[in-house]
């Protein structure tokens, strides 16, 4: 290994160091999931005496995905209990995104059930027909998929928009000097991004992945510091052109369980 290769090296590992995260990563499972399970699509809980989510249309919004933290063994700040919901507009190409206002939840919606009713049937559910709400043309998943929550540790990428100062730290710290460039070649941010993260991947927390921008660049958006949940593209999941999916929520708000102003974005090639 020649000096500048092990300089590299150092580099990655510096960059693990100050950015080491844990996070969740999602496993799709085999098995079909019931109404209270964490899954992708389907039929989503609810309960009758709540208003079901609609788009400003008044049309019903579809499942996204949903997770059981009474089933998971996760950490703070998530919940320890209770359910949370992420729907979308399926019945628009944009899937339920407004660009100029990321965090209006006119056309998708985040929901929390602090507690879980497990005497909800599915057969309630099926009479409020939410499943004619899931136009296949545009929703993303196709299908039903129990998905579970696993440990896992992430590092920040150039994907990220916190991931200069970061790289400038790094720099000074293996090479002795300040980095003197407005930026990293795009050669240069593929390879760190190859030796630092899997693109996306599904997880909740840790650091997102993007095929366009991180949204979070423009200032209005910049304290949506916690990766809420990610869904890239993979086997019978399509965002688009082969794309992916995030919800950010500031950690104070997930906190307190006030899941009002999310930011949602997605984009592909």
């Amino acid at each position: 290994m020649d000096n500048k290769t092990e300089q590299f090296e150092q580099l990655v590992e510096v960059i693990k160091r100050l950015s080491k995260q844990e996070d969740y990563s999602i496993k799709i499972e085999e098995e079909k999931p019931d109404i209270f399970d964490s899954k992708y699509g389907g039929i989503p809980y609810w309960t009758t005496d709540k208003e079901y989510p609609k788009n400003s249309k008044g049309e019903k919004l579809a499942l996204l995905a949903q997770i059981n933290f009474d089933k998971c063994d996760v950490e703070e700040p998530l919940p320890k209990n209770g359910l949370l919901q992420f729907f979308i507009d399926s019945n628009d190409v944009l899937m339920g995104v407004n660009y100029n206002d990321q965090i209006s939840q006119n056309n998708f919606r985040v929901v929390y059930h602090e507690k879980i009713d497990y005497n909800v049937t599915k057969e309630s559910l099926e009479k409020m027909d939410v499943l004619n709400s899931i136009n296949k043309k545009y929703h993303p998943v196709y299908g039903e998929f129990k998905i579970s929550l696993n440990k896992n540790v992430d590092y920040i990428t150039p994907y990220d928009f916190r991931f200069d100062k970061i790289y400038a730290e790094a720099y000074k710290e293996v090479y002795g000097k300040e980095f003197d460039k407005d930026r990293l070649s795009y050669e240069e941010a593929n390879l760190l991004c190859d030796k630092l993260s899997l693109k996306g991947r599904h997880k909740i927390l840790g650091y997102p992945y993007f095929t366009q921008d991180d949204p979070r660049i423009d200032e209005k958006y910049s304290n949506y510091d916690i990766l809420l949940l990610q869904i890239g593209s993979s086997r019978n999941i399509l965002w688009g052109d082969c794309g992916v999916g995030n919800f950010f929520i500031n950690k104070e708000s997930l906190i307190n369980r006030d899941f009002s102003k999310v930011l949602y974005n997605w984009d592909c090639c």
